[in-house]
């Protein structure tokens, strides 16, 4: 039996609580633009600190690899948004 139910609904759940943060600073008066680029750089450095530590930096093979790994989830979410607001499949 596979625990990918459990796993996404942990990875949804943390999506929330990051959406919770970004909602908040929104909230204390932080422009929108300069929120969705903190967050972008902060999973980009979180994504680094996975893969070289502290200390070191992505080639740009590391670079071309992450950027993959970026557009593979957002085509994930882009689906979920479509069956949830566009069931029919419509364009």
């Amino acid at each position: 039996m596979s625990d990918t139910p459990n796993r996404d609904e942990q990875i949804l759940g943390m999506v929330e609580q990051f959406i919770d943060v970004a909602n908040r600073l929104k909230d204390e008066g932080q422009n929108t633009d300069l929120i969705n680029t903190a967050f972008m750089l902060a999973s980009g450095q979180y994504a680094t600190y996975l893969a070289v530590g502290n200390q070191g930096y992505l080639k740009e093979s590391g670079v071309r690899k992450l950027a993959q790994a970026y557009e593979h989830n957002l085509k994930l979410l882009q689906n979920l948004k479509k069956a949830m607001y566009n069931p029919e499949g419509k364009d």
